[in-house]
């Protein structure tokens, strides 16, 4: 089950009234989740003029939704650093830093593009989205390094060799941890369907996807171009998140931009 402090945390991103001090009162409970959320906050990802000291300080700057968001953030880095092995190596590395790419790009496109989202809930679906690979990681080497040699020799991407070996794939299991876990069920579809958005009729889907493809190209495993060639699937997700194509690639290069160096 989720913890009781990041269940905590998740409800009160839920609820624009909650007080900060209770947020700050939870937080506290756990000294290392504190230290994380603060380290995150002084992270270049929020690139703030003077150091955050505290999770009220932190709430003062940022806001209540984005310090929840920060928190969970932390709770899921401290999750990935608890595996090792080979499962860990190839599931988890780098996870730390993609995850918080793809919640600061989704909530970028959920904001300013005039999505019907709130951008708490934006960066907490990008934030969960590979949530799946925290199982994989716990496989055992053999199963693991087969997965991965099976990715390379057959050239697929690796959710869909996952598919092809195990029978299954980090997107479908992370969907059933949320579900484990009690998650709005807008999280549990959005995780499941983030690598294939048009086979639910749920834009949140879409915006991941085009978060995650993004974050890749950010941090150098994928090409803009390759990106952009998968015209028919990108065409059906603009569709569904109501933008046009010349607003998305304007969007998408500002975010390109500000995510260089993070």
């Amino acid at each position: 089950m989720l913890s009781e402090t990041a269940s905590m945390v998740m409800d009160m991103m839920r609820r624009p009234d909650t007080d900060p001090k209770a947020l700050a009162g939870v937080v506290s409970e756990d000294p290392g989740l504190t230290v994380q959320t603060l380290h995150l906050c002084n992270s270049p990802f929020y690139s703030l003029p003077i150091e955050v000291t505290s999770i009220d300080h932190a709430v003062r700057l940022l806001g209540l939704p984005t310090v929840c968001g920060i928190v969970m953030a932390a709770y899921l880095h401290n999750l990935m650093t608890r595996f090792s092995g080979e499962g860990a190596r190839i599931w988890l590395t780098g996870a730390r830093r993609h995850v918080l790419h793809v919640a600061d790009c989704a909530q970028h496109l959920a904001v300013h593009g005039g999505l019907d989202l709130p951008k708490s809930q934006a960066w907490t679906l990008g934030l969960l989205h590979d949530m799946g690979k925290l199982v994989l990681a716990q496989l055992d080497a053999e199963t693991a390094r087969a997965v991965e040699e099976f990715a390379l020799v057959s050239g697929l991407p690796m959710v869909d060799a996952e598919w092809q070996l195990l029978g299954t794939d980090h997107a479908e299991v992370g969907s059933l941890l949320a579900q484990r876990w009690e998650l709005p069920e807008i999280i549990a579809d959005t995780v499941r369907w983030h690598h294939r958005p048009e086979r639910i009729d749920e834009p949140t889907a879409g915006l991941v996807f085009v978060a995650d493809a993004l974050a890749r190209v950010a941090e150098g495993r994928r090409s803009w171009s390759a990106f952009l060639e998968e015209e028919t699937r990108l065409s059906l997700v603009l569709q569904e998140l109501t933008m046009d194509r010349h607003a998305f690639t304007a969007l998408a290069r500002t975010w390109l931009e500000s995510a260089k160096g993070r």
